[in-house]
């Protein structure tokens, strides 16, 4: 007996009784069903969502009906890079501002009567995913200490701020790490103790020419990865990571340490090291590895500790519960990205795997669809053939599993086909992922003039659907125009057998940095000692009950 012989009556049984990823299969499959689904709302909103890469909100008390307009609202927002409303901030310029989770803080030095302290703002971001509020939230602190890093788990009402600490005399630099309520920046109630101290590998006063920077600090679950970062001249340097359980206040006691290095926390038992192999071992002459360069007999000049390439690490995290030995992937880059300057795994702003929405939340990116986006820079005279000098490795964060028994080791053969290589613009800048997007500007103000900020901004979808929904829009059209806050233009572009769409601004903007969230794109430009933050949020505003 034929599907299709069935009654449309329990056909829609069957078609309920389906998660969105199979519905989409189905209706791509029978032009029949199709015709189906988008003849009841319940069923399109599913299919809507898995066309988009979202997964449902499964808290939120809103229908399917009521949730559609909002979701289709959201993604032409995104494809066309017009945005519903703006919110702008206007603020001396801070020692340091960012976003972290729905969140937009800074900080700076102020004077109270007469003494230093640091003055922290946080503020809630706008959401149209959410039910509406009547007031977004608001939160300011003075703190005794100088505020060089601040991470927000919202779930958790974990606020984590970092802090150098400089011996007067000899003695170690060292980290801490404080653990607080978001809402009141006491202690939290969970973390057995209020701070956290990393000792460092250095000592006394940096030499001219040095640097100390915290590069990270990830919150996921029970964990803090911190990593800090010694820069020395021509871009030398060391880079030390670890891992805290913030409830303990412990040292996980597996720490990371290379010259080029980055991290991601995948999940409380896994965790993602990028680095490219430090070889910078004294040979036999007594001279450094790292302090020359060789020609290749391919033309490229390799740099000595660049003989290895680059790799990608997954490690199993010890836990002192469980009596297991720390296990290895390793995940080697092509052989001929040897000499890289910089690489890092662009930090993905979506919902990991495993962790709540906030409550009412309509849809969020679909976790299991997140992608891990790695970037790499050549040094200008190493290029390799093909390749520009800022490419973007991305394959889907599924991927990279925690270890299972013993070490294992992938060459780039056994796991390219996993993989888009995306060139990039050489002046492009601030990379930001969203569940399945890549957020970037590119500089096009007159090179070495600090105080020309004229950009574009640029979003890629890299969903495996983005074509589709942009071809749903126009189906004859290669290139799509958009006149609406912003004049856009859309263009389908291929890498190897993946498409993926651009969407850049036609006209020049004043960017100096870039966040992105699922909602919204926050730009910067600091001119004149001044900072304008632009908020741009996307989707459809909600009435307050």
């Amino acid at each position: 007996m034929s599907l299709f012989s069935l009654s449309r009556e329990l056909l829609l049984i069957i078609l309920e009784e389906l998660d969105p990823i199979s519905l989409l299969h189905f209706c791509k499959s029978s032009r029949y069903i199709h015709i189906i689904v988008v003849n009841y709302s319940t069923l399109l909103y599913r299919y809507e969502l898995a066309l988009s890469g979202m997964k449902d909100g499964i808290s939120s008390s809103y229908s399917p009906r009521a949730r559609l307009d909002p979701l289709l609202r959201h993604r032409k927002g995104w494809l066309s890079l017009n945005w519903t409303s703006e919110d702008r901030l206007c603020i001396p310029t801070p020692t340091i501002v960012g976003v972290s989770g729905r969140f937009l803080y800074h900080a700076s030095e102020s004077s109270y009567h007469g003494l230093f302290q640091w003055s922290l703002h946080i503020y809630e971001l706008r959401s149209y995913r959410t039910p509406p509020v009547a007031k977004l939230q608001y939160c300011k602190f003075n703190l005794p200490f100088e505020i060089r890093k601040v991470a927000i788990d919202a779930v958790q009402n974990l606020l984590v701020l970092a802090e150098l600490h400089f011996p007067s005399q000899d003695g170690p630099i060292t980290v801490s790490l404080h653990f607080l309520d978001m809402w009141t920046c006491q202690q939290h109630s969970q973390a057995q103790n209020l701070r956290f101290q990393f000792q460092t590998d250095w000592w006394g006063t940096l030499p001219p020419g040095h640097r100390i920077s915290i590069e990270q600090v990830q919150i996921y679950g029970i964990m803090v990865g911190l990593s800090v970062r010694l820069g020395v001249e021509e871009g030398e340097g060391t880079t030390e990571l670890v891992l805290i359980n913030w409830h303990t206040g412990i040292d996980q006691r597996q720490r990371f340490t290379g010259d080029l290095l980055s991290f991601d926390i995948l999940g409380e038992s896994c965790l993602m090291v990028l680095s490219h192999p430090d070889e910078d071992e004294d040979d036999d002459s007594g001279e450094s590895a790292a302090s020359t360069w060789e020609r290749g007999p391919d033309g490229l000049y390799l740099h000595e500790r660049g003989k290895r390439s680059p790799q990608i690490t997954i490690h199993h995290i010890v836990d002192d519960r469980r009596l297991c030995s720390a296990q290895v992937i390793s995940y080697d880059l092509p052989e001929s990205w040897k000499a890289i300057s910089f690489l890092q795994i662009c930090p993905n702003t979506s919902l990991k795997p495993n962790v709540t929405p906030p409550a009412g939340t309509f849809f969020h990116s679909d976790p299991s669809q997140r992608a891990t986006v790695i970037l790499l820079e050549f040094s200008s005279h190493s290029i390799p053939a093909g390749c520009s000098k800022k490419v973007a490795l991305v394959t889907k964060e599924s991927l990279f599993q925690p270890p299972g028994l013993g070490d294992r080791s992938l060459s780039w053969e056994e796991w390219q086909d996993h993989c888009t290589v995306i060139h990039l613009p050489d002046d492009s800048h601030a990379f930001e992922v969203v569940g399945r997007k890549l957020v970037f500007f590119q500089s096009v103000g007159e090179e070495h003039c600090v105080a020309d900020s004229r950009s574009r901004l640029h979003v890629l979808d890299l969903n495996d659907h983005a074509a589709e929904c942009l071809r749903s829009i126009a189906p004859r059209s290669s290139t799509w125009s958009w006149n609406e806050k912003w004049a856009t233009a859309s263009k389908i572009f291929k890498a190897g057998a993946a498409e993926f769409i651009r969407t850049s601004t036609i006209q020049v903007q004043s960017i100096t940095w870039v966040d992105a969230t699922e909602d919204a794109v926050i730009l910067y430009n600091e001119r004149d000692g001044q900072t304008v933050i632009r908020v741009l949020t996307f989707g459809t505003p909600q009435h307050v009950p």
